[in-house]
This record gives structure tokens, sequence and C-alpha cells, in this order.
């Protein structure tokens, strides 16, 4: 049984996570700028310059009682993390399968009352929806190909408490 959610694997070498190292974490996944906003002449906002890309950057924190083994991670190092955050998509009535954003870690569909319903998932992010679904949401932990930024360690020696956080940029 994991003591959390969160994975960090770095590539070629496996889990980075160590037993005591990821309890009550906490993750923000925010969307990379990109263009900028401006007014038109008639007031309206509108979206100018290059919006080609839907990436996230994230930041993730935790204090516990060991750190991640990030021995030789340096900037631009390249982490394959499976998020605590989750990422929810709308799923309209009549549809029977639908493509996720991202790969999913873990996934629950559920209709707008609150029921759970049981998906299959397929090939290529495509998730199968049950016959008669009328239609709700699906939530899921993506996993998610990212670039260390920057990363800082601290230790409460009184408190016996260590502190992590880790700056990511998806690829």
């Amino acid at each position: 049984m994991s003591e959390t959610d969160l994975t960090l694997e770095i590539i070629g070498v496996g889990n980075s996570l160590p037993p005591f190292s990821g309890r009550e974490c906490t993750q923000t996944l925010t969307p990379i700028p990109q263009g900028a906003l401006r007014r038109t002449i008639n007031g309206n906002l509108v979206c100018v310059g290059n919006r080609g890309h839907r990436k996230f950057q994230s930041v993730i924190s935790c204090k516990d009682k060991a750190t991640p083994a990030l021995s030789g991670i340096w900037k631009g190092a390249l982490l394959k993390v499976g998020c605590i955050q989750f990422l929810t998509q709308v799923v309209p009535e009549g549809i029977r399968r639908i493509q996720l954003e991202r790969e999913a870690l873990s996934l629950h569909l559920y209709e707008d009352s609150g029921k759970y319903w049981l998906a299959e998932t397929a090939e290529d992010r495509w998730v199968l929806i049950p016959s008669p679904f009328p239609g709700g949401f699906i939530t899921y932990h993506p996993l998610l190909l990212m670039v260390v930024r920057n990363y800082h360690l601290e230790t409460d020696e009184w408190g016996l408490d260590v502190g992590w956080m880790l700056e990511l940029e998806e690829q």
C-alpha cells in the first residue's frame, strides 16, 4: 500500500519516493502562459500571439520525515510524474467513448448526481463510456513527462521535519 498517489520516476532509474517522503503533499498545475490578452479599440478582450501548445507547469511540496531521492537530479532532468492533482473533462450524454487530454494513472467516471460508473480504458488515452450513461464527468490523475526547473530541500532539526519543493514544467 502506497502512502501517496504521487509518483516521481527518474527516467532510466525508477521511483524516487522512499518511505515517509511523500505524505500530505500538495500540487499545483498551472497552464504555461502563452499569447497575451489585449483590448481591441472597442474594448473587447482578445488573446493575441502564439497559442500553439497546452502544457502545464507544476509545483509539488511536502513536509514529511524524508526527502525524495533526488541525488544527481539537476535543472533540466526529465521525470515522469504521476500527479496527485486531478484533471476533469465533461462527458456529454450519448457519447460512447472519449479521449483524455493526458495519459491517466487512474480515473473516475460519474454523472451529475454523483453516481459512480465503471469505465474501461482503451489505447491512446481513449475511455469507453458504458451505456446508457446520462452525461457527467471523468476525473483522472494525469501522468506527465516533466522537466525539473528547480527544487529545494529543508530540515527543521529540532522539529524533526523535512520539507521539499519541486518546480516542474511539462516537456
